[in-house]
């Protein structure tokens, strides 16, 4: 199985690096994760040429928008949004796109003490 992190520029990325320890960790042998530096045009293009063994993408500027409108089934967050950070291959072989960055953002949020945003 294949992923990877998909923007431009994408060569600073530590994402490969934290997924193959993870996929070792978790004994995922016959997975791999890359970095592939694409611009948003060129999202539809990648999408439609690969095969079954690609599962998902991690998606980073510039493709968050092209993520969205190239997507097969899009969540309600990123659709109000207008980004995905997420892109996971669905049964039938398209695209659904999520956003995890709003979560992820309250989590971290909540962590360091923060319950509620006070309003000016």
């Amino acid at each position: 199985m294949r992923a990877a992190v998909l923007g431009r520029p994408v060569g600073h990325s530590l994402s490969p690096l934290l997924h193959r320890a993870a996929y070792t960790a978790l004994g995922l042998t016959d997975w791999t994760y890359d970095a592939l530096d694409i611009g948003a045009e060129d999202l539809p293009v990648l999408l439609a040429g690969l095969g079954p063994e690609w599962r998902g993408f991690s998606v980073t500027m510039p493709c968050k928008r092209a993520a969205v409108q190239v997507a097969d089934e899009v969540d309600a967050l990123p659709r109000l949004l207008g980004a995905a950070n997420t892109l996971t291959r669905l049964d039938s072989g398209g695209w659904r796109a999520d956003n995890t960055d709003v979560a992820g953002l309250g989590t971290a949020l909540r962590a360091g003490g923060i319950d509620e945003v006070q309003h000016a």
